[in-house]
């Protein structure tokens, strides 16, 4: 089956300077997104209302469409009520480091479908968080310079932005192409893999290749169905009878402890998630490769947006 996967994806570095101390637990993700999340509110909400429910611009702000999508009545979503969200941000470049005032850093950010064209709120918001401060001591910092890769994977990056002039030069994106299939493929995981199977957490003893092949094909169709206007055609049942016939081979996994404070719930929460790797090889994996060639930039599992679940395809030779 062939998979025309319509879903534009852009990604962006945002290079920064220290102005006080800056420092990271050593898994950053939550600290970025909670971050990110207070400023891009500020930024855009008019109403200032305390929860986006019921909120009379709901379907039309910025803010709710990107970090509180409103779930409508999508069929996948019949065992849940949350719809993906159309960024990740990708923390493992400042995980358990610190910075001293004048020191640079980068942290990049992934944007999918219709949330490219919001751009310039994200770009204030990152601005708003450095002023206000981020991480355990609430560091400043100051945006420098936003890079833009141009077509996807390619490590093109080209600059579109910079202080002081403050003017932005977004690129058009080039539409990436499939490469060939590889005879033996190996799947890395590079940030915390966190997911269920039968109702329990999947850890290394419990790790299910159908699964999470099911699991990422259903995560690209959602974005599609969410956060594009063309709706991607999936045959599951043929997908989950294919998937079935799957197995990891040359599995090595390790398991990764960490929990982020949820302000919502006012308490520590458990974020756990797999590392490791595992082998593909043989000719039924190979109907799966363009959803692992896509699946590799939005991530697989839970927490996403805090840059879970990333993976790097690698060739074995």
């Amino acid at each position: 089956m062939t998979v025309v996967l319509n879903l534009p994806m852009a990604r962006f570095q945002f290079e920064l300077q220290a102005r006080t101390v800056l420092s990271f637990p050593p898994y950053a993700g939550s600290t970025w997104r909670g971050a990110f999340g207070t400023a891009l509110k500020r930024t855009v909400c008019v109403t200032r209302q305390p929860s986006c429910a019921g909120c009379l611009l709901q379907r039309s702000c910025v803010y709710s469409q990107v970090f509180e999508t409103p779930a409508g009545a999508e069929p996948l979503l019949s065992k849940g009520n949350a719809a993906p969200h159309p960024f990740i941000l990708h923390p493992l470049a400042t995980s358990g480091q610190q910075y001293q005032a004048g020191e640079n850093l980068r942290i990049q950010l992934t944007l999918l479908g219709q949330s490219i064209g919001h751009l310039p709120y994200f770009i204030h918001s990152i601005q708003q968080m450095g002023e206000r401060g981020v991480g355990a001591k609430q560091g400043q910092y100051e945006l420098l310079k936003v890079w833009q890769e141009q077509r996807l994977g390619a490590e093109d990056w080209q600059l579109i932005y910079a202080a002081p002039q403050r003017q932005l030069s977004p690129l058009n994106l080039l539409s990436p192409s499939l490469p060939a299939a590889p005879d033996q493929l190996r799947l890395v995981f590079k940030t915390p893999f966190r997911a269920r199977h039968g109702g329990r957490l999947v850890h290394e003893t419990l790790f299910e290749l159908p699964s999470f092949m099911v699991g990422l094909i259903r995560r690209l169709s959602l974005l599609s169905a969410y956060h594009t206007p063309a709706r991607l055609e999936v045959d599951f049942k043929q997908l989950r009878e294919q998937a079935q016939q799957l197995t990891a081979l040359d599995t090595a996994f390790n398991w990764f402890e960490w929990t982020r404070y949820s302000s919502r719930q006012q308490s520590l929460i458990a974020m756990d998630g797999l590392l490791g790797s595992f082998s593909l090889a043989g000719d039924d994996w190979q109907a799966f490769w363009p959803w692992l060639w896509w699946g590799q930039w939005v991530h697989a599992g839970k927490g996403t947006v805090m840059g879970q679940g990333q993976f790097q395809l690698e060739n074995v030779t």
